[in-house]
């Protein structure tokens, strides 16, 4: 840990040469308008706290047809805490209560690694935010189903990235390839001062310009990126250090209360599993939806071989979003890491797999610990 001064770098004088400082590169577009190993663990940055106060790497050609086309009707069915949206019978978008991501269909497209012999993953499955946790109460179906319509129509507006469109954007060879620094948090990635609900203003680390750790970039991605502008309301997660319910800083906090809904709870391994082999079941990757947050424990020495690993929460220290099943049907997820210099969906430093398969390298999958939907 350590301590950061809290002198504010204006934004005004990084904005020339600064993704995401006052005009980004990627403007949201209002449619109502228009109509790993141990070396990957992230740390939180010690505060003072007052009470005064390249190419692109995925591929998709804008697609008109049925999704992208405004519904005048959207039926709607709950299951626990999921609602799905069907349009003529067939769903095409789901809400879980409590969550700020929807998980939609949408114009299909391959996000590839980056890098020759890593299998891509072709997908239907676009992520955007809403702008408050949803609730089938307060959000009514009227409501929910003008959301709805301007999201899919957005989804096929060329420069409009989704929560996967933006993730790959930052990989080896992307548009803004990112490198990783541990503790680096999204803020001193773009050189800019962060003013948090639960903290002073603190200021960007310039020895890490450039640079993110795996929970700084989740906090980039859904936190600083606005994915979806809607009646002049930007898509983001509200961010803080540790207030529960908001997008916090460090992978456990995440995990333990960062916003939405935990959906695979914290375990070292299935039940009669061996010990600490966290491998996740059928039934658990059957409950993991493209654009959930996986975790895992970075700390545990799997050299050995009887290992002894944390037994609570506590022990995360690495996180990453789930991206789909690649072409050789292994569960693929995308994170910051050390060993491969920052945003990566591919395999150095271990395969970025988390289900257990033949010729999978690495201990993803018994790092496993469990999942959340932000």
């Amino acid at each position: 840990m350590f301590r950061v001064s809290a002198i504010f770098f204006p934004c005004l004088t990084l904005a020339a040469s600064l993704p995401g400082c006052l005009l980004d590169v990627e403007e949201p577009l209002d449619i109502a308008q228009i109509g790993a190993p141990p070396e990957d663990d992230d740390e939180v940055k010690e505060i003072e706290t007052d009470p005064k106060g390249k190419k692109a790497s995925g591929s998709s050609a804008p697609q008109a047809g049925a999704a992208c086309t405004v519904a005048a009707t959207i039926k709607y069915t709950t299951s626990g805490d999921v609602t799905t949206a069907s349009i003529n019978s067939t769903a095409v978008a789901w809400f879980t209560k409590g969550a700020y991501t929807v998980r939609m269909t949408g114009p299909s497209r391959t996000l590839s690694a980056g890098v020759t012999g890593v299998p891509s993953v072709t997908t239907t499955m676009w992520i955007r935010t809403l702008a408050t946790p949803f609730d089938p109460v307060t959000m009514g179906t009227t409501a929910r189903s003008a959301w709805l319509n301007a999201a899919r129509a957005v989804n096929c507006v060329t420069g409009t990235s989704d929560i996967l469109g933006l993730a790959y954007q930052y990989i080896e060879g992307a548009s803004k390839d990112a490198g990783y620094a541990n503790g680096a948090d999204y803020h001193d990635y773009l050189g800019l001062a962060w003013d948090p609900i639960d903290a002073n203003i603190i200021a960007a680390d310039t020895t890490q310009l450039g640079k993110i750790d795996c929970s700084g970039y989740l906090r980039l991605l859904f936190g600083q990126h606005a994915n979806f502008l809607y009646n002049g309301v930007e898509a983001k997660i509200p961010m803080s250090l540790y207030v529960a319910g908001t997008l916090t800083r460090s992978s456990k906090d995440q995990y333990q209360s960062g916003p939405g809904k935990v959906i695979v709870p914290f375990r070292t391994q299935p039940t009669g599993a061996t010990a600490f082999n966290g491998t996740p079941t059928a039934t658990e990757l059957a409950a993991i939806e493209v654009g959930d947050i996986v975790f895992f424990d970075s700390s545990c020495d799997y050299s050995v071989s009887t290992p002894a690993c944390g037994t609570d929460w506590t022990s995360i220290g690495h996180t990453g979003i789930y991206v789909g099943r690649d072409t050789a049907n292994n569960a693929r997820f995308i994170s910051s890491r050390s060993t491969a210099n920052g945003p990566t969906v591919a395999n150095t430093g271990g395969w970025s797999v988390f289900n257990n398969a033949t010729g999978v390298s690495g201990t993803y999958p018994k790092r496993f610990r469990g999942a959340r939907r932000f």
